[in-house]
């Protein structure tokens, strides 16, 4: 249909009596055409239709007759109120004119219990309303974390630092004493509105002295004692209003955590949660610290989370269950082995019993059922069989060490343990945790193996978990042959024309050989000699990282033996810990000092020579140490 205008018709009673105009013939030149487009293709299928905005419901709300509106508005609360009066701008003119006040009186007596303190005189309900239950800044309109109750205002912090607040600290106007004003922090004190300030000086500038004045400071006064009471209450009210919501949110959280419980005892978990640690742990989980009703569509949302954390909790009992039984035997294994590895030398390596537990005759009754009961009778008849184990035990050690030798031939295996290889001065071994060389036997004793790193298998090893220590089969996997040592040794051992392949430590050691640094000469102090394991540390620590040449080193000769050795006995290097009580029959490493002190006032013996031996897991870091040899020139 076309569309009519009715501005392009002209009357013809209208037109004016002007004699037509001749239109003034022009040649247009023909404008170009332009390409014709291929026609869209339309779609056999119909589009999806885009969803049209839906309009609100309560549309037509402003259009009841009033006397219904408000008897509906009655049954409101103040802060639904003050959310309808702003939610257009013609349910803002209902609200909000005079005729409507009596609607904001009854939505304040509806309130019950703890109504708020009654509205002041120089507020209406709307605005005490906003002041109670409002969140915005009445300055910049942004959220609102701070009431000023006496100055009947919402305000934000960052209103508050600026002109709108004025601060009254050094203020002794008679104006700053009238105007009503709150206590904001340290840094600003007393605070009030700029704009009450200003008034009360603008309108005590213009009284004279007299009767006029004086009333209206009377005045004043009493308006601001009437506020300071009033706010007084707001803030009782407030504070009072806050602990019942802690205490509502506490309480529905209460009866959340109580409807979920019940729901998982009907699923069978009831021994679970009847254990204290399980049901505090749980009670952290965000499902539990909600404050919402449970309802079906949240339990059906939680109750997978809920069982897979019970699932894993009892899982995690009953191991911490089983751990605990099996230190309990252990104990026991412990009490009935004293006396057998007691009888045992303690010069010679020998299993702990952490070793006895990884022993499978052992581990097969130590991991016995739960339910039966372990005592030292189990033990007794393999205990008998000691020192065969310790023969197996030392057995399969060696074998261990000996495949880590870089000369170590595969198919070689021995039938007896072949110690020839691991007694060379050359063989030195490395731990997982220090950087010191050790050699055999200390290896078999040596305080980091049985630290860890503990059994690598994908199943955890519960009686490595009860036993607070490794065995020396699952603590070995951090053992690594120290080439860097053993390349070291071999050319200190080459410097005293011995053949490092046939060579021991014991046999080193008979030599008493010093040797000098070649690379640590002091100009006033002299040489730096030491002894072959000083110096073995002293290559690893002070020259680590540099080529090692035959140049490096020094053998000294018998002059100079006999010098560096007096400088030696007048040093007064305190000594390592490297001595331990045959008494006590334990690995304890003690001083000289301290031994002498623990056999007289523990065993009551004086005699130390026959009653200690050294300690199998010692330092090779002993005295004596480096000292510096001055040439006879020098002297």
């Amino acid at each position: 249909m076309l569309r009519r205008s009715a501005r392009n018709k002209v009357e013809v009673k209208d037109a004016p009596l002007v004699p037509p105009v001749q239109p003034v013939v022009t040649v247009k030149r023909a404008a170009n055409k332009r390409p014709k487009k291929a026609l869209t293709v339309e779609p056999e299928f119909d589009p999806v239709p885009k969803p049209q905005r839906r309009r609100g419901k309560l549309r037509f709300i402003t259009e009841m007759p009033l006397d219904i509106l408000f008897e509906i508005f009655g049954q409101l609360y103040p802060l639904d109120l003050l959310s309808i009066s702003r939610s257009s701008k013609a349910l803002r003119d209902i609200t909000l004119r005079k005729s409507a006040a009596f609607l904001w009186k009854q939505a304040f007596l509806n309130i019950t219990p703890n109504p708020p303190p009654p509205c002041p005189d120089d507020l209406n309900e709307a605005q005490y309303a906003n002041l109670l239950w409002g969140k915005h800044c009445f300055f910049c309109g942004i959220s609102a974390s701070v009431v000023a109750w006496q100055c009947r205002v919402r305000t934000c912090q960052t209103c508050i630092y600026t002109s709108k607040f004025t601060p009254l600290r050094g203020d002794e106007s008679l104006a700053g004493e009238l105007c009503c004003n709150w206590y904001f922090s340290a840094s600003l004190g007393h605070v009030c509105l700029t704009s009450d300030l200003e008034l009360l000086k603008t309108r005590l500038n213009e009284l004279t002295e007299g009767p006029d004045k004086e009333d209206f400071i009377l005045l004043s006064q009493q308006i601001t004692k009437a506020k300071v009471q009033h706010a007084s209450l707001c803030h009782n009210w407030e504070y009072f209003q806050k602990l019942r919501r802690k205490q509502g949110q506490k309480d529905a959280r209460e009866s959340r955590k109580n409807a979920i419980l019940a729901k998982l005892k009907e699923l069978g978990w009831s021994d679970e949660l009847s254990k204290r640690t399980t049901l505090n742990d749980l009670s952290t989980l965000p499902a539990f610290k909600q404050s919402k009703e449970l309802t079906e569509r949240i339990w059906t949302n939680i109750e997978p989370e809920l069982v897979a954390y019970l699932t894993e909790a009892r899982s995690r009992r009953l191991q911490d269950e089983r751990i605990v039984l099996l230190r309990n035997r252990i104990s026991v294994l412990s009490a009935a082995a004293q006396k057998n590895l007691s009888d045992l030398p303690i010069s010679e390596p020998r299993p702990r019993i952490f070793d006895l537990c990884a022993m499978p005759e052992y581990r097969a009754i130590l991991e016995s059922p739960s339910d039966t009961e372990i005592t030292q009778g189990h033990f007794i008849e393999l205990l008998s069989h000691l020192p065969e184990q310790m023969d197996r035990w030392h057995t399969s050690n060696v074998e261990i060490l000996r495949r880590l030798l870089p000369s170590f031939k595969s198919g070689s295996k021995q039938q007896k343990p072949d110690t020839s290889s691991l007694d060379l001065c050359t063989t030195f071994f490395r731990c997982h945790s220090c950087r010191e060389p050790i050699s055999y036997p200390r290896i078999l004793s040596h305080a980091c193996i049985f630290k860890g790193p503990g059994n690598t298998e994908e199943e955890v090893d519960l009686l490595s978990l009860a036993s607070h220590s490794d065995s020396w089969i699952h603590g070995h996997k951090g053992i690594a042959f120290d080439t860097e040592a053993s390349n070291i040794t071999a050319m200190l051992i080459k410097l005293g024309g011995r053949d490092p392949k046939t060579l021991t430590s014991g046999m080193m050691d008979e030599l008493d050989a010093r040797f000098e640094c070649s690379r640590c000469p002091h100009p006033r102090q002299g040489r730096l000699v030491m002894t072959w394991k000083i110096a073995l540390l002293h290559e690893l620590e002070e020259h680590y990282g540099e080529t090692l040449t035959p140049k490096s080193w020094k053998l000294l000769n018998a002059e100079d033996v006999i010098a560096a050795k007096e400088l030696e006995a007048k040093s007064k290097k305190q000594p390592v810990p490297h001595l331990t009580c045959l008494k006590c029959n334990t690995l304890r490493a003690y001083t000289r000092r301290e031994v002498e002190h623990h056999l007289r006032f523990q065993h009551i013996i004086e005699s130390v020579e026959d009653n200690v031996i050294r300690h199998p897991d010692i330092t090779i870091r002993m005295p004596p140490g480096a000292v510096r040899l001055r040439n006879n020139n020098d002297a």
